[in-house]
């Protein structure tokens, strides 16, 4: 448990501020399922997936995702039309934005392409894209 403390200070000095908040059993019912399964010494239980690990989550690195600033990309015009009504200033991309904003939705400051059939599909940035690529890959 040491190590996993100086783990959580090393990161934390990495953000401005962070809380750490109990989560009731009754409302973490895989983590109540796991602590049961370390406390009995059952090897599987048919209720939780388990993966056994070579190394510890301490000593494998893993990927660190900290994007606050994002890159421009086509999405910002759109969103920015939605959100307050901006247009470009030339007439052309102006009237290019406003065809284009018709097929999407903004939604909890995400953009949706909305379709007639096909349930509303949820845009990502370039960044986003790749990592969820990524992961979709890796089976997570």
């Amino acid at each position: 448990m040491v190590k996993y403390l100086s783990k959580v200070r090393q990161l934390a000095s990495k953000f401005k501020s962070f809380e750490v908040v109990r989560i009731p059993r009754t409302e973490n019912t895989k983590a109540d399922v796991l602590s049961k399964l370390a406390v009995s010494g059952y090897t599987t239980l048919r209720s939780i997936c388990m993966e056994f690990l070579q190394k510890s989550s301490i000593e494998s690195e893993a990927a660190e995702v900290m994007q606050v600033e994002h890159e421009s990309c086509w999405m910002d015009e759109i969103i920015e039309y939605l959100r307050s009504g901006k247009l470009p200033e030339t007439k052309k991309e102006a009237r290019k934005v406003i065809q284009r904003a018709a097929r999407f939705s903004l939604s909890d400051e995400s953009l949706y392409k909305r379709s007639y059939t096909l349930p509303y599909l949820k845009c990502l940035r370039p960044g986003d894209a790749a990592y969820t690529l990524q992961e979709t890959h890796e089976g997570i």
